[in-house]
């Protein structure tokens, strides 16, 4: 069974690649922005973009899944104002996990609008020809084709893991019993069961209160059968190695952090991410798009607030203010439980182990909306949005099946990829478009050096000349970003090198350190994006 369940996972990625293949190509200029791309719609986007706009762009990949797609990114910035590797960077990425399709929309979202606002827009157009932003949809291409193709509840890649502990590897995966699309829920008849049908609405379920024998009372399962006979459902589906616990700093084994894998960077995935960051040390920050919930994650991620030093609290403080200003939204600390934490994050990683400060948006908080303004949104009013704004799609009726092992069930539930977990098809657009000002503002934070004076003076006739330079940090942030860069020795601090064609230096050094250069946060200047006089 463990042998079929491969061939079949195997087959079906296969045919999402074939369909998305033969799908009707985008114009790149105009990209369709209410649907989900596939990741051959979305490297196709990515190409066409490269071919576009040659002297904005350069698209090549930085590794290779276990199954061989590529990993993609595509470097944007002004090639005819200087390499991008000597320009301050941001590293944008998303859909990590599987079914968190909208991180990878917005990122090819951001790419497009920088690309298709450069010459037209000052501010972008000053963005790219002093910066560089690096744009990675695709984190884990082939876990999204097989949940945007098959509506698989996947959050891994498809590389096979054994879950449940039982020496086999994805032999309980869901089944689609109904064939609608999506994994669902199953309402089975038991008098002990701990579910019953709501009084105002026939489709929804609420629990059994203690003392309750007013039935009938249910069961839930998720959709499918018991394909190993163990007595359990779908406990081990497709995959189950977690990449945002699978990075370096903080890692943990499996009886201390489910979905780790075997040991850190075991997966190419983030392997390749780090190789690229570690390559790239130019950039300066890093946002990792999820969903869902409509909020922000900061640091901390896997150790207490405690252990940040007091400059780098008040770096993130400040900064994460940027997202509430823009977006509405919170912002709340990926840590929250002294004793119960997340291991193996990007984000920690990247400020431990690279200095910078990195960011996990949870795109999409909007399904259902809070008609009766109490502050929150009730599951009868999902049913009214469900029902008012899309037509009813987003809920399965409970439709009788015969099950093989369970009998007499129904069939139904919320179709939660694209109602929870990502914004339905027509909400998409107006989704991307609210997060472009925080992901611009985010792109401009980052340190940047200016020569602003270069003067050689005459000591009278000696033929010796007296060599000036005023170098000035015109970016935001400090060079060293972050105090722990500072402590930790990740980056090292400015130098000045002067070149000599038929002289020599009579005193003082070729090269020497000017330290690590205040931003004009630090002197009290202006805020990054605006024009500085």
């Amino acid at each position: 069974m463990r042998k079929a369940s491969a061939v079949l996972w195997s087959a079906v990625i296969m045919l999402a690649l074939i369909r998305s293949a033969g799908a009707q190509t985008e114009d790149p200029r105009q990209p369709n922005w209410a649907k989900y791309h596939s990741t051959a719609e979305a490297y196709a986007l990515l190409d066409g973009w490269a071919k576009a706009y040659p002297h904005l762009t350069s698209l090549y990949s930085i590794g290779r899944t276990l199954k061989g797609t590529p990993l993609q990114v595509l470097e944007i910035t002004n090639q005819q104002t200087g390499p991008a590797a000597e320009k301050p960077g941001y590293y944008y990425d998303g859909n990590i996990h599987a079914g968190e399709l909208t991180g990878a929309e917005v990122a090819l979202h951001f790419a497009w609008y920088l690309l298709s606002s450069y010459g037209k827009d000052a501010r972008v157009t000053r963005l790219l020809d002093t910066r560089v932003v690096y744009v990675r949809p695709k984190f884990n291409p082939d876990g999204a084709d097989l949940a945007l193709s098959t509506g698989m509840p996947l959050r891994s890649t498809p590389r096979p893991y054994d879950e449940d502990d039982d020496g086999l590897l994805d032999e309980d995966p869901p089944n689609d019993l109904n064939g609608d699309g999506a994994i669902t829920q199953m309402r089975v008849p038991d008098p002990n069961g701990l579910w019953k049908v709501a009084g105002d609405d026939p489709r929804r379920m609420v629990r059994r209160q203690a003392g309750d024998s007013v039935g009938p009372f249910y069961a839930l399962y998720s959709e499918g059968v018991d394909d190993d006979g163990d007595g359990r459902f779908n406990e081990d589906g497709v995959g189950g190695i977690d990449m945002n616990r699978n990075f370096p700093r903080n890692w943990g084994l499996e009886i201390e952090q489910e979905g780790a894998g075997p040991y850190p960077l075991s997966e190419p995935e983030t392997q390749a991410t780090i190789e690229f960051l570690v390559r790239h040390r130019n950039v300066a920050g890093i946002v990792h798009g999820h969903t869902s919930g409509g909020f922000l994650y900061r640091l901390p991620s896997s150790e207490p607030w405690d252990d940040y030093g007091l400059a780098d609290q008040q770096l993130i403080l400040e900064l994460a203010e940027k997202y509430t200003g823009v977006t509405r939204q919170r912002v709340i600390p990926s840590f929250t439980n002294p004793k119960q934490h997340r291991h193996g994050t990007l984000i920690s990683w990247g400020y431990w182990d690279y200095g910078i400060v990195g960011w996990v948006p949870e795109y999409w908080g909007g399904f259902g909306r809070d008609y009766d303004n109490n502050g929150s949104v009730s599951e009868a009013e999902r049913f009214r949005f469900n029902d008012e704004e899309l037509g009813g799609a987003g809920f399965a009726p409970w439709t009788a099946f015969d099950h093989p092992q369970l009998g007499k069930v129904e069939i139904g539930g919320w179709r939660t990829r694209f109602t929870t977990q990502n914004p339905p098809v027509q909400f998409l657009k107006g989704e991307l478009e609210l997060y472009v000002p925080w992901l611009l503002w985010l792109a401009e934070v980052g340190p940047r050096l200016e020569m602003e004076e270069v003067a050689a003076t005459a000591l009278g006739n000696t033929g010796l000349y007296r060599v000036r330079a005023v170098v000035r940090n015109v970016g935001y942030l400090p060079t060293n970003i972050t105090q722990r860069a500072v402590e930790a020795r990740l980056i090292e601090p400015v130098y000045a090198t002067i070149e000599l064609k038929d002289a020599e230096p009579v005193s003082g050094a070729r090269r020497a350190s000017l330290g690590h250069l205040p931003g004009l946060r630090d002197v009290g200047g202006q805020g990054p994006g605006e024009t500085r006089r």
